[in-house]
């Protein structure tokens, strides 16, 4: 009886698990959590790094970044494109968050994917999207160090 109890409980289990990946549309569980509970969404008023970029999908981000130290002390980015750009927006800003920028620089589309567990093939565009823009506000920030 033991072993019939367990194997009920594990066809219970994998049916919850179908049912909640119908309910994600196929999306990773932290993709649907970034997508839908954002981290770090919003403005940010006179950054030291910025950048905006409209991706061939149409979707526009843009990024915001405050450095100390060679620290991203605060990081910030908004979207109007859907749950698997604000996942990866989301993603960008925390992987990013209190790295040194010598560090961020490996933050790309790749790392990304992988700190979200994945992307359905026809939004991965998305990762690039926030890795893209990222990075310009990166290099925006090392220009104006310059100055």
């Amino acid at each position: 009886m033991d072993e019939d109890h367990k194997k009920e409980e594990q066809i219970k289990q994998e049916m919850i698990d179908l049912l909640m990946e119908k309910i994600r549309g196929g999306l990773s569980e932290r993709v649907y959590d970034y997508g839908n509970d954002p981290r770090n969404c919003g403005t940010m008023e006179i950054p030291d790094g910025y950048a905006k970029i409209k991706g061939p999908c149409g979707d526009t981000m843009e990024m915001f970044l405050k450095v100390r130290n060679d620290k991203i002390m605060d990081i910030s980015y908004t979207t109007d494109g859907c749950v698997t750009s604000h996942a990866a927006g989301s993603a960008a800003t925390v992987m990013a968050k209190g790295k040194t920028v010598r560090e961020c620089i490996r933050i790309n589309q790749s790392s990304i994917l992988d700190h979200l567990g994945g992307m359905p093939k026809d939004s991965e565009h998305c990762a690039l999207l926030a890795a893209n823009t990222f990075h310009k506000a990166l290099r925006d920030y090392a220009i104006g160090k310059k100055k």
